[in-house]
């Protein structure tokens, strides 16, 4: 019987979400409010369309199953629309769109901690993990908005998935560092069992294909590791022997020493040139590419990184597909769900018998709303205030880790920066994304066309590529097995649109959704049997609002020169919004300029060790249970 938020109580994964915070997250989405020892002025208001404020699919559980959940988001809005103000004591929330007004009483947490993590994704639990691994016994709480621990690394694997299936990230490239090898040896990742393997990357042409020859229509399966032997290409030669040279080009980068990588700091400067420039500039000054090669990698850049080649830096691109080109990649059933999931049985279990406990207190539904420093008490604690179970709580610590997206990091810390900073907060573009699963009850038709892992088509309304959840399991030659097919969105539009692009993706009716997701696969899957109203049994979608950092060309290493006439990397805006702040540290993705599984991993490695040179490496062997 599958648990209320769609993960199996009794197989491997991330702990399942208790009745009781499964009933609160329902009470807050659905504008329930239960006061504490201050009576609010009003409780609720009625609300329209089924959800709260600007979220118009509501509470329709094909929505409600990983993403932003707007028990998380909801809360959220009230940093975004400035309806809160702190006392010492209490929080008063003015009113707004949901009806909810009053003065609460914060309770007090009696636990004393050493650090708290704000965000249990994976910069956060990665950043708990090196933080137990350099000083065992750390007393750490980690604060987690949603009902699942992994932000972008989750998964669903409820009835009616046949399969488990990823409702983010995807993949990743096999360990090039020691800070990687070292957390994927210690908490058990065999990589190895699940490599990608070739036909990796499988492209759909036709009619809505830029640049396609007239009359094309078809699957190309490996395409881009094909292209000297294709007997019916889709392109002109022209076009085939650019994107020939970009894959040579692109792969040989492997081989260069300090080459642009991820996190992008441990690449040399010598090659920070290339952040400057966008991923189109790139291929169309110094590759002397067609347009329709920079058409072509819309795709990619798109699903990826959240924007089109246009928008993001040679330099981030260049870091995914040398690896991606020249190097093996992995993925489980779940995609990178599978790394958060082993972190989190790793940072909950007592392993005494070795000598070391790692045991962390996670606290899901646990929206974080204020951090504050007691200047009162001789050695200064940190304050965090967060919102969980229709109360509001304050928990202190010697030291945060601010492991959550820019777009509600920055309102944490508002109150404690300075200009500088906050103008450095500003460069940040956050991409609102868009996924779904889509359950297929027999993958005959998709066996027998040979399709890969991950597969491309153009033309969708909302969608960029699809691929197979199980394919890199050992079932994926069984032509009459159920499966999911993971959709990616591509959103086209230029940064200063995305606020735009977010209501967009809270406001679309589900059922626009689903017949796109009709009309694209009855469009790539004609002629093979396949039908959409008899194969599909169920399609369910998550969005995340601030889903990833869009790399820019200022978001890797800003703008700024100094005296050498190179980039001055401290300058860069990540560098500025996020260096410590005293005993506050920042991890996730956009500290590091690109959205990947290693910049994630890579900003907890550096909060940590940030945490630690502070502290001295001391510290306490007590055990929170």
């Amino acid at each position: 019987m599958p648990s209320v938020n769609g993960r199996s109580p009794d197989g491997p994964g991330i702990p399942e979400i208790s009745r009781r915070d499964f009933l609160n997250g329902c009470l807050i989405a659905s504008g329930g409010f239960a006061a504490g020892r201050f009576a609010p002025l009003r409780a609720l208001a009625a609300e329209t369309g089924g959800g709260a404020c600007d979220d118009i699919i509501g509470n329709d559980p094909r929505v409600l199953r990983s993403g932003n959940l707007p028990s998380a988001f909801n809360v959220a809005h009230w940093l975004r629309d400035k309806r809160l103000s702190f006392e010492s004591g209490a929080v008063t929330l003015a009113p707004g769109c949901d009806g909810r007004e009053g003065k609460f009483e914060i309770s007090r947490d009696d636990d004393a901690f050493d650090v708290i993590i704000v965000g249990a994704g994976l910069a956060g639990l990665s950043a708990a993990f090196y933080l137990l691994h350099g000083r065992p016994g750390t007393r750490i709480l980690l604060l987690e908005a949603n009902n699942y621990a992994g932000g972008n690394a989750a998964r669903d694997e409820g009835s009616p998935l046949p399969v488990a299936a990823s409702t983010a990230g995807a993949f990743c490239t096999v360990p090039y560092t020691d800070f990687l090898r070292q957390i994927y040896r210690e908490i058990g990742l065999d990589w190895e069992k699940y490599i990608i393997s070739s036909p990796s990357d499988c492209y759909f042409f036709d009619e809505n294909t830029p640049g396609v020859k007239p009359g094309h229509r078809g699957w190309q399966l490996d395409f881009l590791g094909s292209l000297g032997k294709l007997n019916n290409p889709p392109y002109s030669q022209r076009i085939i022997d650019d994107l020939a040279r970009c894959v040579k080009t692109f792969a040989g980068w492997i081989g260069k020493s300090g080459r642009p990588n991820d996190p992008p700091d441990i690449s040399s400067p010598r090659y920070d040139y290339l952040s400057e420039m966008t991923l189109a500039e790139y291929l169309i000054n110094v590759l002397h590419c067609d347009p329709i090669v920079v058409d072509f990698y819309t795709d990619y850049t798109c699903d990826c990184m959240g924007g089109t080649p246009y928008s993001v830096n040679a330099h981030s691109v260049i870091s995914f597909l040398s690896s991606e080109y020249a190097q093996d990649a992995f993925a489980y059933p779940g995609g990178t769900s599978e790394i958060a999931a082993r972190l989190v049985r790793w940072l909950t279990k007592l392993d005494a018998g070795k000598g070391r406990e790692h045991v962390a207190d996670i606290r899901l539904n646990a929206v974080a709303l204020r951090i504050d420093t007691d200047v009162s008490l001789p050695k200064p604690d940190v304050g965090v205030t967060y919102f969980k179970d229709e109360t509001f709580h304050r928990a202190t610590a010697k030291a945060v880790i601010v492991a959550n997206p820019p777009s509600s990091a920055r309102h944490l810390i508002g109150h404690l920066v300075d200009t500088d900073r906050k103008v450095a907060w500003d460069a940040f573009n956050t991409v609102p994304a868009l996924v779904a699963n889509v359950a297929v009850r027999n993958m005959a038709p998709f066996v027998e066309l040979g399709l890969g892992y991950a597969n491309h088509l153009w033309g969708s309304r909302h969608w960029a590529n699809f691929e197979i959840a199980d394919w890199t399991s050992p079932n994926r030659h069984k032509p009459d097995r159920a499966s999911v097919l993971t959709f990616y969105g591509g959103i086209t539009a230029p940064p200063e649109e995305f606020p735009a692009e977010r209501m967009k993706l809270l406001q679309t009716p589900f059922r626009d959704y689903e017949q796109s997701l009709r009309d694209d696969l009855s469009r790539v899957m004609r002629g093979t049997g396949f039908d959409f109203d008899r194969d599909v049994s169920a399609i369910f979608i998550y969005r995340w609002g601030h889903s990833m950092i869009l790399p820019t060309t200022k978001s890797v290493f800003g703008n700024v020169r100094g005296p050498d006439g190179r980039l001055d990397r401290s300058k860069a805006p990540r560098r500025v919004a996020c260096r410590p702040l005293g005993p506050i540290s920042f991890a996730g993705q956009h500290t590091e300029g690109t959205p990947s599984v290693e910049s994630a991993i890579g900003s907890g490695h550096r909060a940590a060790g940030e945490v630690l040179a502070r502290d001295g490496g001391g510290g306490s062997r007590h055990v929170v249970r």
